[in-house]
């Protein structure tokens, strides 16, 4: 006699064994958690992700370094190689020879006039809002710090910018040109590198390969402003700054604790001062640890995607791409439709428009919710599921299957694999997307299964579970 069993939700972060594919994985899609307060209840949607639309190509392939979009001039800024462009227009061709991410910051008009500082981690770059750029370096001014880490952080009316040496220097009050040789701080007192700071609402964070220190400006009459809140020292270190990345008070980066040579690491949320919360799992630590000294290659960018904020992790190494949902507290894995990555550097949004830069070709894509195709070429939304035995280890038959979810256009493809030892799915059915009941039937005998659904057509696609039909020999 076959036995319907309980809808199976399609939820779940990846489970997969050592750095392979098998196992639970979700593939291209965000989860979306809907609460009924009342029921005290929540229901979640499993959804394909947005596709990538071509916006900006000002050159023709160069590596992208960054992005951003300026509210005040309703233009985005972009690092092409050598080259930063406003929109499509060039504004200089000629930065240094420097390579990887470049780093962005605003400087409010409170200071004489709006800026937006680039920063290449040699150089600064400071654009006007009439699109004038001048080039900051110590030909400029002697004083100004050499090899700056990259990222920035602007604090009542100063500019903040670490260095390899493990300095914190500022910038003269309300001027992102002028500095003075003895403005600065150290951070590192626990012997770890300076790798990265962060402005983490009234403070600035100090990310070291050992610890993380947090400072507040104190107001000092000469020096440096800033001083250390010692009982708030994070006995945690940065492994990559190309990991941290992070929107308004919301910040995530891979964490490793270099000084007590452990070697593990994990993923860690920053959402209010001096409390970090671990959102990695085994799965994606034991990906993060293969990494290896990898990891400085890493992307990672924040935004909101389909009104939610997610934390996107590209791994060189492993070729993979981890998707973090801040508000669900899952994780998923996006592809692009040509390799195993969605390799984006960097995200900037404007006017509800969200931007995203490629690291490869530098093209800029806009990544709208209503877009299902990656520059116009399908991608597959993948839903792996683990291996089940359904209540018996003896043999069984699948009669049937049925999907919950909204209709929509095309088919979903079944796939099983009833082997443990091998990735291999055989497609055992298909779904109407179209039809009222969504049911394949006759799936095949098994003592144990892996299910795998596969969704390709250029159109929206949500679920919330799937019913197998089981019926025991």
């Amino acid at each position: 006699m076959a036995e319907r069993l309980t809808p199976i939700p399609f939820v779940g972060n990846p489970e997969s064994r050592n750095l392979g594919t098998q196992d639970q994985r979700y593939v291209n899609v965000v989860f979306e958690r809907i609460p009924t307060e009342v029921l005290k209840q929540h229901t979640i949607y499993c959804e394909k992700r947005p596709g990538l639309s071509n916006e900006i190509q000002p050159v023709t392939t160069s590596t992208g370094r960054g992005i951003h979009s300026w509210a005040l001039t309703g233009s985005t800024y972009s690092v092409f190689g050598n080259a930063i462009f406003s929109n499509t227009s060039t504004l200089t061709d000629s930065m240094n020879t420097s390579s990887g991410r470049c780093w962005f910051v605003e400087i409010p008009p409170s200071t004489g006039a709006a800026q937006l500082v680039i920063c290449d981690g040699q150089d600064n770059y400071n654009i006007t809002s009439t699109g004038v750029i001048t080039q900051i370096d110590q030909a400029d001014d002697a004083d100004y710090p050499v090899s700056t880490l990259g990222p920035m952080a602007y604090l009542d009316g100063y500019l903040f910018q670490g260095a390899s040496n493990g300095r914190i220097y500022n910038s003269r009050i309300n001027s992102v040109s002028s500095w003075t040789a003895g403005d600065y701080i150290t951070a590192d007192t626990h012997a770890g590198a300076l790798e990265a700071i962060y402005p983490q609402k009234d403070q600035i964070m100090g990310l070291t390969r050992n610890r993380i220190e947090f400072f507040f400006n104190n107001g000092n009459p000469t020096g440096s402003p800033l001083l250390r809140i010692d009982q708030n020292t994070i006995n945690l270190g940065l492994a990559s700054r190309e990991s941290l990345a992070w929107a308004g008070e919301v910040a995530c980066f891979v964490g490793e604790n270099a000084g007590d040579g452990d070697g593990g690491r994990a993923v860690y949320l920053v959402q209010s001062l001096s409390k970090l919360k671990d959102i990695s799992s085994p799965v994606i630590n034991r990906f993060l640890t293969a990494e290896g000294p990898s990891i400085s290659s890493c992307t990672t960018w924040m935004e909101r995607v389909n009104g939610q904020l997610v934390y996107c992790l590209n791994l060189q190494s492993a070729n993979r791409s981890f998707v973090y949902g801040i508000e669900t507290g899952l994780w998923s894995e996006w592809q692009n439709s040509s390799t195993n990555r969605f390799n984006c550097v960097s995200a900037t949004s404007r006017n509800g428009a969200l931007y995203l830069q490629d690291v490869s070709t530098g093209r800029i894509y806009t990544f709208n919710a209503s877009t299902f195709r990656d520059s116009g070429s399908d991608f597959r939304v993948s839903l792996q599921t683990p291996r089940q035995e359904f209540g018996s280890p003896l043999r069984k038959q699948e009669l049937g299957l049925s999907i919950i979810g909204d209709s929509t256009l095309s088919t979903v493809g079944v796939y099983a694999n009833d082997d443990d030892s091998t990735t291999t799915y055989t497609q055992v059915g298909e779904i109407d997307m179209t039809s009222l009941q969504k049911r394949t039937t006759r799936l095949g005998g098994f003592y144990s299964r892996a299910h795998q659904f596969r969704y390709e057509a250029n159109s929206s696609f949500r679920v919330q579970a799937w019913q197998p039909e089981i019926k025991k020999l």
